[in-house]
């Protein structure tokens, strides 16, 4: 019975001990289950799952990529004073929707939604006294259904400068800066012209942002954008609980390196009295089209002034600064092409003196060309059968140089090309500034050619160039057969350092010391009796040549059949040039004038209005240039000036600033916190109101500099 016992409670342990087994067994499977369905499950979140965008968002705030705008370069003439400058306006926007949602919540929320308002109202007010383009009840109404409609984001008023933004930002409301008041400042870089139109196609402009359109890039503005324009930075702004944005520090910040400075060789004095030369002799000229003035320094090469004036297509317009004439206008250049002529007969040998002679032919001019005029004139005047070459360029004689290319390049007149070419006129040589135009020559080897291309291109057709190669022609001359390259850009700086270094390069030695004298000579005869006359009581000594040169017509103009210079209508274009320098005994600057006409019957000479604007201009510079004090009589008058007041102006009063220079005035003006126009330029001779006046903050002065 015992053993009995004993063999039933041995089974029992053995049955609980399976079923403890067949347990942990169980619980083995499904761990193993679940361990399963885990690792499968993280399989599939790594490799399908895509968290919930909102869920991202309220662990990980945003991020935005925000650029840093470099201020761009500063163009300056070759004395520093400012030609295109970047100056900073603001536009304010507002947030009408500041605290609206947490006073929503807060038990006293409509007391403080209410004080909210009432300086929303003093600000308002603050806001029309400013701006005086809405009343105080008109900004108060803006503020009020903006907040209601929620907006974010609310004009105010027009761009203002820095210390205009200094007096808004501490207005109601606004003082207590954007979470509470809600102000929103955006920058914007402008660019200003101190000079206004002076030279304005020269230096250029861009119109957009986009650097792939070379169109929207003009002159030096477009030439030097990549330096002028700097290097962009940028900075990582995250996004706050208060929806404020603040710099994310775990991201990268890269500083914006502000644009270099491009230095010219522009003297604004010179540019600004060829400007208003060449205006006083044209605008009273319905028929003038565009006019164009170069100055050039004969050593350098250096471009001094360049003036290009052209009037739409409305009858008695303003003459604008539009196009680059100086540049693109291809053209033929008439008699001031006699002087390429008589170079290469110098150079060659083929006229020994300037005394040498010629027959006149009793007016007649071999084959194929017509009939010369100033000679038929001149056997009648002297009875004589020939003429000397210098006087035969004097009185600008078609058929004197018709005669000698004929007579010693009619059997090689490859040779003559081949010193045209070597003088650069087949050449689109390098310039600072896009736009110079393509020469074109009819050579012995173009379909053109004929038995009169010789003969017609030794006294300036046939061959078209650019005003810019035939003033870089002269100034040759003027520097004694060396010619050099003409350059707009003395240098690029950045922070008054220079980074790049340009400077004179000769171009090509083109005739000898001998033959420029000798051509020196034969231009000074040229404006003593000849052509040029009316420069010859100029107050420097001029020499230069006048040219007169019918124009081309285009297709749309439809020349006659046969005849590429007139109309059905018998109507014409033309171009009066006057090109030489100055003083001519020892030649610092090298001037060309030319005008040109719209299609009409009037014919404009380079002895007439060329000659008379580089005479006013020969004058002015005379009058202001140190290198001929010298010259100047010790008796005379100069305005006098008020002198430049150092002390204080009392608050509301207009300060003083007659005496001043532009820059200094208008700092102190604004500075004082008023606004400024100006007119003229050199120093404040006067000023509206007077210096003390009483006058309300935010107004205008006007000032008037001389």
């Amino acid at each position: 019975m015992a053993d009995e016992n004993h063999m039933t409670k041995k089974q029992q342990l053995e049955k609980e001990k399976d079923t403890i087994s067949m347990l942990l067994y169980a619980l083995y499977a499904l761990f193993l289950i679940l361990s399963i369905a885990i690792i499968a499950k993280i399989v599939v979140i790594q490799t399908t799952y895509k968290v919930d965008p909102k869920v991202i968002g309220i662990f990980h705030p945003t991020s935005k990529k925000v650029i840093d705008e470099p201020a761009r370069g500063a163009i300056i003439a070759t004395d520093g004073r400012l030609l295109a400058m970047s100056t900073p306006l603001y536009q304010i926007h507002m947030d009408c929707t500041v605290l609206k949602d947490v006073y929503a919540h807060e038990k006293d929320g409509e007391q403080k939604e209410q004080q909210w308002r009432e300086k929303a109202r003093e600000l308002a007010d603050a806001l029309s006294a400013l701006y005086r383009d809405k009343s105080a009840q008109a900004y108060y109404d803006l503020i009020l259904t903006s907040r209601r409609d929620n907006k974010r984001y609310v004009k105010i008023g027009t761009q203002i400068d820095h210390e205009t933004l200094q007096r808004v930002q501490q207005m109601p409301l606004f003082r207590e800066g954007p979470n509470k008041g809600g102000m929103i400042i955006e920058k914007i870089d402008t660019r200003q012209y101190p000079y206004g139109s002076l030279a304005r196609r020269t230096i250029g402009y861009v119109k957009d942002n986009s650097r792939s359109n070379g169109n929207s890039r003009i002159g030096i503005e477009g030439k030097f954008d990549y330096e002028l324009h700097g290097v962009e930075g940028y900075e990582w702004l995250r996004t706050t609980d208060s929806r404020q944005r603040v710099h994310n520090y775990d991201s990268l910040t890269v500083p914006a390196v502000d644009g270099m400075d491009v230095r010219t060789t522009l003297n604004i004095d010179f540019q600004d009295i060829a400007d208003r030369a060449l205006r006083r002799q044209i605008k009273d000229e319905p028929q003038i089209q565009g006019a164009v003035c170069i100055i050039m320094e004969a050593a350098t090469g250096a471009i001094r002034a360049m003036v290009n004036l052209q009037r739409d297509t409305i009858p008695g317009s303003d003459f604008q600064e539009r196009i680059s004439l100086a540049l693109g206008q291809v053209g033929e250049q008439g008699s001031v092409f006699k002087t390429v002529t008589l170079m290469s007969l110098l150079e060659d040998g083929y006229v020994k003196s300037l005394e040498q002679t010629i027959p006149t032919n009793h007016g007649g001019v071999p084959g194929g060309y017509h009939i010369d005029n100033h000679i038929i004139d001149y056997e009648r005047q002297t009875g004589r059968k020939e003429i000397t070459v210098k006087h035969g360029f004097e009185i600008s004689s078609n058929y004197v140089f018709t005669y000698l290319a004929t007579k010693y390049y009619g059997d090689h007149p490859k040779d003559f090309f081949d010193r045209i070419y070597s003088y650069k006129f087949g050449e689109q040589f390098d310039f600072d500034i896009d736009g110079l135009g393509k020469p074109q020559v009819t050579t012995p080897d173009s379909p053109g050619w004929s038995k009169t291309t010789l003969g017609t291109t030794a006294y300036g057709y046939s061959i078209a160039v650019t005003p810019l190669h035939v003033v870089t022609f002269y100034n040759a001359i003027a520097n004694k057969g060396r010619m050099m390259k003409p350059y707009l850009v003395e240098d690029i700086e950045q922070y008054g350092i220079v980074k790049k270094q340009y400077g004179p390069v000769l171009l090509n030695s083109i005739c000898s010391r001998s033959t420029a004298d000798t051509l020196v000579r034969a231009l000074m005869a040229v404006t003593e009796e000849g052509t040029g006359k009316r420069l010859k009581q100029a107050k420097l000594t001029v020499a230069g040549k006048t040219g007169t040169a019918q124009v081309a017509l285009s297709p749309a103009e439809k020349p006659r059949k046969g005849d590429a210079y007139h109309d059905s209508a018998g109507r014409k274009k033309n171009q009066g040039t006057f090109v030489g320098f100055f003083p001519a005994e020892n030649p610092q600057y090298t001037i060309l004038v030319t005008v040109y006409s719209v299609l009409s019957g009037t014919s404009f000479y380079g002895g007439t209005l060329p000659a008379l604007a580089v005479r006013e201009i020969v004058d002015n510079i005379y009058a202001i240039d140190e290198k001929w004090s010298d010259r100047v009589s010790r008796k005379g008058s100069l305005r006098a000036l008020q002198p430049a007041t150092t002390e204080p102006a009392k608050d509301g009063c207009a300060p003083a600033v007659v005496g001043l220079g532009l820059k200094d005035a208008i700092y102190e003006i604004e500075n004082r916190g008023y606004q400024c126009t100006y007119t003229g330029t050199g120093h404040v001779v006067s000023q509206t109101p007077a210096a003390g006046a009483k006058w309300e903050k935010g107004k205008n002065i006007q000032l008037i500099l001389k």
